[in-house]
């Protein structure tokens, strides 16, 4: 999957706006393989899409190309998101590089769900992951097992969105 773009609700035109909303809102455009599906989000005031990436000395991944961070609750420089408003997270991430590693989705340094690289070379690998968050938890990507051969361009991206807020 592949994070397209982020559109405001407020900046649609009104004809577009089909629903009446008092919190922020967004539209968020999703691409996977040839489908391309578009979502409104009303709950919550915390998204952000990143691109391309440079892997730390501890094996974790930072992209540092922030495309969208409504909220900060992103960090380019550690490559952490850290979770400000309590709730249910939805979370992708795509890399690219040759064969024979993986790394993965941590949620508090924990490792919940994997990108793996079998076989062949200059893979592409996606995941996307639901999670119900507390404050302060941190999700990151990270435990890469061959950091070495991913590679570093605009094809890698991580993306997160509060898709409904505990409360």
């Amino acid at each position: 999957m592949e994070l397209l773009k982020v559109t405001p609700f407020y900046s649609l035109p009104p004809t577009t706006r089909h629903i009446n909303v008092q919190r922020k809102a967004f539209i968020l455009h999703i691409r996977h393989s040839f489908t391309y599906k578009s979502y409104l989000f009303v709950s919550g005031t915390s998204a952000f899409a990143a691109q391309s990436n440079y892997i730390i000395n501890t094996n974790d991944v930072r992209f540092t190309r922030i495309r969208f961070n409504e909220g900060n609750d992103y960090n380019a420089t550690t490559g952490v998101f850290t979770c400000r408003i309590p709730g249910i997270y939805w979370f992708s991430a795509t890399l690219s590089g040759n064969s024979g590693w993986y790394c993965y989705f941590l949620l508090n340094r924990v490792h919940k769900l994997y990108i793996a690289f079998p076989g062949g070379n200059w893979d592409i690998g996606s995941v996307s992951e639901v999670f119900r968050l507390s404050h302060g938890d941190r999700v990151q990507v990270g435990h890469c097992s061959s950091p070495g051969n991913i590679r570093s361009d605009s094809a890698n991206s991580f993306s997160g969105v509060l898709v409904k807020a505990d409360g």
